[in-house]
């Protein structure tokens, strides 16, 4: 349902995300942010597939486990996201075709240096280090030059080819592009822009509601 576009390297994490929100049907329904600042762990924790896990999974993580880092947090995350998926199926009464993928970067308490983590719910939530570098989901073409600049091209790109997706199957992209750049200095947060229809989708929002 989302957009995330990052980039890493020993010393620096960018991370950026729409904010829509949509109804199993593809209505908007809410704007959210997508990617979360931790800050005592120094870590970031961002999700793409079934809207709202990655949030949940954050919240937990910040407040109720006894960590020193990422590196730590990444030995418990496998167990922990199974359990917490479980419940959050059943919770919603979601289908298990569902599928969600949580990212955690952080500078390790072990190196000082950033590491990076996906685990992904068709992959049974096992932990897989990413290279440093420049990831992104859905689709899309990585330009040359300066990559803030370049991300409202990328994620307009996602939305393009989004549309050639079955409805069933489509993510859908939109809202505003937020974006979290994280030093061991701390972690600044940016709006980079936003999408063309971003007030239809506003307006849609606030009607949907009052008509609940």
């Amino acid at each position: 349902m989302s957009s995330l576009i990052f980039t890493t390297d020993e010393k620096q994490v960018l991370v950026a995300t729409d904010t829509l929100s949509v109804s199993p049907s593809g209505e908007p329904s809410s704007f959210m942010s997508k990617a979360v600042h931790i800050p005592h762990l120094k870590t970031i924790i961002a999700g793409t597939g079934i809207g709202g896990f990655a949030n949940q999974w954050a919240l937990t993580v910040s407040t109720q486990m006894v960590l020193r880092g990422v590196e730590n947090l990444n030995f418990h995350t496998p167990d922990a996201l199974r359990s917490l998926w479980e419940e959050y199926l059943d919770k919603y009464e979601m289908a298990s075709s569902v599928t969600t993928t949580v990212y955690q970067f952080g500078f390790s308490e072990v190196t000082d240096k950033v590491v990076s983590f996906v685990y992904r719910s068709t992959h049974n939530f096992e932990s897989e280090q990413l290279s440093y570098g420049t990831g992104f989901k859905p689709e899309c073409t990585v330009p040359q030059g300066d990559l803030i600049k370049a991300i409202p091209k990328m994620m307009e790109q996602q939305r393009q080819l989004q549309t050639r997706v079955p409805a069933e199957s489509r993510l859908y992209i939109g809202g505003e592009i937020q974006a979290l750049y994280l030093t061991s200095e701390g972690c600044k947060s940016f709006k980079i822009g936003e999408f063309p229809d971003f007030m239809d989708h506003l307006q849609a929002i606030f009607e949907n509601h009052t008509n609940q």
